[in-house]
C-alpha cells in the first residue's frame, strides 16, 4: 500500500513539474515579441525590458524602432533607447544619437546619447561632440566630453 501511495505521489509530482515547465516555456518571449514591444504605445517598463533584451542580444533588426523611441515624450524611454543603441553598436544609429545629443532637453538623455556614441566609436560623432560641448549646460556631461576628448587626442 505504501509503495502504491509513493508511486502516485511521484507521478503527481512529475506531472506538476512538467506542467510548470510547459507554462514557463509559453511565457518566454520571442525576438519578434521584444521588437514589437519597442513601440511608443507600450508602457515604460515593457519598453525598458525590450530595449534591455535587444541591446544585450545586439539585435540589429531593432534599430529602426529604437531610433523612433529617441523622440518619445518619456525621458526613461529615450534613455533606454539610447543605451540599447549603444550596446548594439551599429554605425547606422549614429546620426540619430547625434541629433539627440544636440537637441534633447534632458541632460540624462543627452548623457545616454554621449555614452552610446562613445561605445559605437564613430568618426561621424566628432563634429556633433564639438558642437554639443560648446552648447552643453550640464557640467557632468561637459566634463565627461572633455575627458573623452583628451583621451582620444592622446591616442
Amino acid at each position: 500500500m505504501k509503495r502504491i501511495f509513493l508511486a502516485i505521489i511521484i507521478l503527481l509530482s512529475a506531472g506538476i513539474i512538467i506542467n510548470a515547465q510547459e507554462q514557463e516555456a509559453k511565457k518566454e518571449k520571442s525576438k519578434a515579441d521584444f521588437i514589437a514591444d519597442l513601440a511608443s504605445d507600450r508602457d515604460e517598463k515593457t519598453i525598458g525590458q525590450a530595449a534591455d533584451w535587444v541591446g544585450k542580444e545586439k539585435d540589429k533588426d531593432a534599430i529602426p524602432n529604437l531610433i523612433n523611441l529617441l523622440t518619445d515624450r518619456r525621458e526613461s524611454v529615450r534613455v533606454d533607447a539610447a543605451a540599447a543603441l549603444g550596446y548594439i553598436g551599429e554605425e547606422s544609429a549614429v546620426d540619430a544619437l547625434n541629433k539627440t545629443l544636440l537637441n534633447d532637453e534632458s541632460p540624462v538623455v543627452r548623457y545616454a546619447a554621449v555614452l552610446a556614441s562613445v561605445r559605437i566609436g564613430s568618426k561621424k560623432s566628432v563634429d556633433a561632440f564639438k558642437q554639443s560641448y560648446e552648447q552643453e549646460t550640464d557640467p557632468f556631461i561637459k566634463d565627461f566630453m572633455q575627458k573623452y576628448y583628451e583621451k582620444v587626442k592622446n591616442q
